[in-house]
């Protein structure tokens, strides 16, 4: 079983990487996904299918630390000012009060939320690969996560949910799931185990989030280009 360490962190708050909803007396660590949704699936004919426990078995749910209400006007688009305390808004409105620059808007909100994850792993691989992917009680509330995958251990930045908000009003409990994440191997098995990130890789996947900042479109380029076996299939 191959491991693979990480360590959260949390947009807005001064000490990000120490918020104090992180200590451990107070942390909802990461979960295997096949226990947590195991009274979900097993009364299912495909709890037994070889095939979907493969697709799965390197599967976690994040959770979130804290009660959030994200809350827009569906037909200007403005969003809520309290809502910016749980997300950064890619596509929607600010009310003149927070003198934020403008965003567009598309008839849904797009936001991504503060509670972020950087990950990695002692194995020489650097084709560690991760996917992110919605829990099953989003489709209730309306929220879509925009699925995307990267190779953490080339590319060690911090990963996050960026979701579609379609209802006006999003109401997500502390402890409520808030994405899946998939460790991609044909081979491997892996378990996660939260620790402390080296400080050089706290300033790393926190520069590496914001490369893009500087060098627009550029990230997916240098990643490509750094010796990736998969760059054939791009």
């Amino acid at each position: 079983m191959k491991k693979i360490y990480y360590a959260p962190f949390m947009e807005g708050y001064q000490f990000g990487w120490e918020h104090p909803l992180f200590e451990e007396e107070v942390y909802i660590p990461i979960q295997p996904y096949l226990s947590y949704y195991k009274e979900y699936h097993e009364k299912h004919t495909y709890w037994k299918c070889p095939a979907w426990k493969h697709y799965w078995k390197n599967a976690f749910v994040i959770f979130s630390q804290m009660d959030m209400t994200i809350t827009y006007d569906k037909d200007t688009g403005v969003v809520d000012q309290w809502s910016y305390d749980f997300i950064n808004v890619d596509e929607g409105k600010s009310p003149p009060t927070l003198m934020k620059p403008p965003t567009p808007y598309n008839g849904v909100l797009v936001g991504q939320m503060h509670q972020h994850f950087t990950f990695w792993s002692k194995e020489k691989t650097k084709d560690i690969w991760v996917e992110i992917v919605s829990p099953p009680s989003f489709a209730e509330k309306g929220i879509e996560i925009i699925s995307a995958e990267y190779p953490f251990n080339r590319w060690p930045r911090m990963i996050l949910s960026a979701c579609r908000f379609n209802n006006e009003v999003t109401n997500i409990s502390r402890g409520e799931p808030i994405g899946i994440l998939r460790f991609k191997s044909y081979d491997n098995i892996f378990s996660l185990e939260r620790k402390q990130a080296p400080d050089r890789l706290r300033v790393k996947s926190y520069n590496l989030a914001h490369v893009k900042d500087f060098l627009p479109n550029k990230s997916w380029e240098i990643i490509k280009e750094n010796k990736c076996p998969m760059r054939k299939f791009w």
